[in-house]
This record gives C-alpha cells, structure tokens and sequence, in this order.
C-alpha cells in the first residue's frame, strides 16, 4: 500500500519542484559572438563549397544584429529535418589565395527551466541515428526503469544511471564521436559520449530527446576552442533541458542539470546525421558546431578552419 501510494506521489512532487522557478525567472546573458572562417587556397579545384552553421533562434536563444562580411554573394538557408541554419557559398573554379570571412552577432541566451509543452515532438526525437541504435538499448532501459511508467520518472532513472556510471574522462580512443554503444561498454567519454547514451535510453522508452550543440561560454569570455553539447526532452507535456556530463563533473548540481541547463552556452546546431541545406556532396554529418567544405564535391575538413570567440556583456544592451 505504501508503495503505491508513493508510484502515485512521487511524480507530483517532483513535477513541483521542477516547476518551482517559473518562466518569468529565468536567468539571461547577453552575448557578442564573433565567427571567423578561414579556407586555404584551393589552386586545383574545379567547385568549392562551404556551409557555415549560424545560431539559431529557438525558446531560449535569440540571435540579434547578425552582420556577415563574405568574400562574395552568400545565401542563408534552413535544413529540413531541424531547421538548422547555414551561411552558403560557393565558388566556381580554384581559390588561388586565402579566402577569410567574418560573421558577428549578438545572442541572448536564456537559462532553460520546464515548463508545460502545449506541442507534439516531431517523430525524429524517437527514431535511431548511426550512432545512437535505439533498439539495441530497450533492454537495458527496461531493466533500469524496472516497473516505473511515469516517464517523467523513467527519465530521472535512465539520467541517474547515465550520470553515475559513465565518467567524464577522454582518454584512449573512440571517445568524443557520440557512440552510444561505444559510451555503454567504456563506460567513460566527453559530452557527446554521454548524451548519446542517454539519448538512446530515453529514445528506448519512448521518450522524446533532441541534441543539441554549441559553445561553452567561460565566466569571462574570449576565445572558443571546443564546444559543448546537451539534451532537450519532452516527458509527457513538459519541455526541459538534461545535461549529464556537466552533472558528471559537478554531482553537487546534479539535480539543477536534470531539468535545468544554465545561459553559459550558445546552441549552434541541433540533431544528429545532418543534412545541410543545400544537402552536401559527402555523407550526413555526425554532428556539426564548425564550418564544413567540400571541393570538387568532396569533404575537405583540412582546408577550413574555424574560430569562435565569445565575450559576455555586463547589461541588456
């Protein structure tokens, strides 16, 4: 009796407390980005083309002021499957010299809280990627969430599990590609390691995820050289933010990352096996927070760089 009792009180409680800071709190930080791109010549080719992945507006971000100073005639584009956006250009004929381009804006970046979700996830967040098999974890999942069938709770489970037996370590190989079976037997890896994991086991049991990618934002800003990556669920009528690995390497805000996901990013893409708008000559991307290029219809991810800085603003300009 008593157990039934608390399979009926424990999703209202934790539903309370997860709601507890509503939407007119959420925290906000101001951000000015700055893009830099650089393509090394290119004396042979017959065709180049470069896509550049622009941060998209979304709940929790706002992409104001955006200025863009190309080399030529460009086109911004949206993708199909997750409404990603690209800076377009292409080039007939060789790049002779050092080609450079320069895209600046100003992103507001709000704390994620959760909050009610009036609308259906698309299909996509349930379905499999390359590297994310979601049949191959049904069992495990089931055996993690035992006979829980609130998925608000299943989640919390499959959260708790990722998030106590994976290490945040990148050391060896394999780590970093976001291999959710990789993850699972190595037990350790960076951010994308982790939440393919849990997005496989969430996936499993039926509950919507979205990944997303972007920059970690340090308290003071300045140069970018790697990225971040996180989670966006949708348990039964709630949207809410999951961030396993920063939950790894600070367990004493571990319960603040499953719901919660702090404004010290910017997102610049969302999904997994992407294709780009136009779609790219070459296979879908694992995932993409970089400039990407082809030449002559082929990868070419030696021939671009790209640089990212980010400096926070100390008000709402």
């Amino acid at each position: 009796m008593k157990r039934t009792i608390l399979r009926v009180l424990m999703p209202l409680v934790l539903v309370f407390f997860m709601l507890a800071v509503p939407c007119w709190a959420q925290k906000e930080q101001f951000y000015k980005l700055f893009i830099k791109i650089e393509i090394k010549p290119q004396p042979k080719a017959k065709v180049v083309e470069l896509w550049v992945p622009l941060p998209p507006d979304d709940p929790f971000q706002q992409v104001q002021a955006l200025k863009i100073k190309a080399p030529g005639a460009y086109l911004i584009t949206q993708g199909g499957e997750y409404k990603n956006r690209y800076l377009y250009l292409r080039w007939t004929g060789p790049l002779l010299h050092e080609t450079s381009l320069n895209i600046e804006a100003l992103v507001r970046r709000q704390e994620v809280v959760p909050h009610p979700w009036p609308y259906k996830p698309p299909l996509r967040y349930l379905l499999s990627d390359r590297l994310v098999p979601v049949k191959d974890f049904k069992d495990m999942a089931n055996q993690i969430v035992g006979d829980q069938k609130d998925k608000l709770l299943e989640l919390r489970l499959l959260y708790d599990y990722v998030v106590s037996t994976l290490q945040y370590r990148k050391t060896g190989t394999g780590w970093g590609r976001g291999d959710a079976l990789w993850a699972c037997s190595h037990r350790h890896g960076n951010c994308t390691d982790f939440h393919s994991f849990l997005m496989a086991l969430a996936r499993a049991e039926g509950i919507p995820v979205l990944f997303e990618i972007g920059l970690p934002v340090p308290d003071k800003g300045g140069p970018i050289k790697g990225y971040h990556c996180w989670l966006i669920a949708f348990p039964k009528g709630l949207i809410m933010g999951l961030d396993a690995s920063e939950a790894a390497k600070h367990p004493e805000k571990k319960d603040y990352f499953f719901g919660h996901l702090c404004p010290k990013r910017i997102l610049i893409t969302r999904g997994r096996d992407l294709l780009l708008a136009p779609p790219q000559h070459g296979p879908r991307l694992n995932f993409l927070y970089k400039a990407y290029l082809e030449v002559d219809l082929q990868p070419a991810p030696g021939a671009v760089r790209t640089y990212y800085e980010v400096w926070p603003l100390s008000k709402k300009p």
